[in-house]
């Protein structure tokens, strides 16, 4: 069957937008922002497909969609083409396609966010939005040190004014607790009710988190990553497992009901060509 994505011509048709604004947290991370109506309109936890010209095409999650108009990708330089975003200027263009998938809701009174480490972009517009909606969150951000900490400034304002609650948790001890952020979840959850949790960032973690709130009853929405192409239902070669389910538009976010179908999570990831790698 043909995804009905498909069909959504402007969410896929490909746009050229003009990089208006580049952040950077030293060589590593950078936000680049741009104008697109379209991306006003991101639910968090939806993704574009950010084409670099004369480079290649990546799914990336929307970070920011801002009062002024302008709407952000944040991304980590780990390749070619993740690096030539890093480094691109004001001024030059990007092709952008989406936003796609389906993202986060929020539920529940008392909700536990997490991310680790580059999941902070998907993470960060849910907790945005929560507040604005007058919900208050529990956020926990993992990273290796506290240089990856990126957005710590912002969350740490939040929380000073009452917005949220922050707690950063790193690999080496240099910002916050020392630890995994698995498992400053699992000492919270044994000290207090959360009735969701939301989470984003390296499989392992997901599936440290899901195993914690199925012991405790709690529903969890999971942002998935897999690799894709298409983004619209199509060439499969974003396909958790048997399943049948697919990240690009089943995903990226799963619930509890969704994860328990699938032999993969937390087990194996797929590369390019579909090979089957374990995590």
């Amino acid at each position: 069957m043909v995804s009905q994505k498909l069909f959504d011509l402007d969410a896929n048709t490909l746009r050229i937008r003009n990089v208006v604004k580049v952040l950077r947290y030293s060589t590593k991370y950078a936000i680049i922002f741009f104008r697109d109506e379209r991306v006003l309109r991101t639910e968090a936890g939806q993704y574009l497909m950010v084409w670099v010209i004369e480079d290649d095409e990546i799914p990336l999650s929307v970070s920011h969609v801002e009062d002024d108009g302008l709407c952000g990708v944040t991304v980590k330089g780990v390749g070619r083409t993740t690096n030539a975003l890093c480094s691109i200027s004001e001024g030059l263009k990007l092709g952008i396609r989406g936003p796609f998938g389906r993202g986060y809701k929020v539920k529940g009174k008392k909700p536990l966010l997490v991310a680790g480490g580059i999941g902070v972009a998907s993470i960060r517009l849910l907790a945005v939005k929560m507040t604005k909606l007058g919900v208050f969150p529990t956020l926990i951000i993992g990273t290796r040190s506290a240089d990856d900490n990126i957005f710590h400034n912002e969350f740490l304002d939040l929380s000073e004014n009452g917005f949220l609650r922050y707690i950063p948790v790193t690999d080496d001890g240099s910002l916050g607790e020392k630890g995994l952020a698995s498992e400053k979840v699992d000492k919270l959850v044994r000290a207090e009710e959360f009735d969701q949790l939301y989470g984003c960032g390296p499989e392992k973690m997901l599936y440290a988190l899901f195993k914690i709130a199925l012991k405790k009853g709690i529903q969890v929405q999971l942002s998935l990553e897999r690799y894709m192409k298409c983004a619209v239902g199509i060439c499969g070669q974003c396909s958790l497992d048997d399943s049948g389910l697919l990240v690009c538009e089943d995903g990226p976010v799963f619930s509890n009901k969704d994860l328990l179908k699938s032999n993969d999570f937390g087990r194996f990831v797929r590369t390019a060509s579909g090979k089957k790698l374990p995590i």
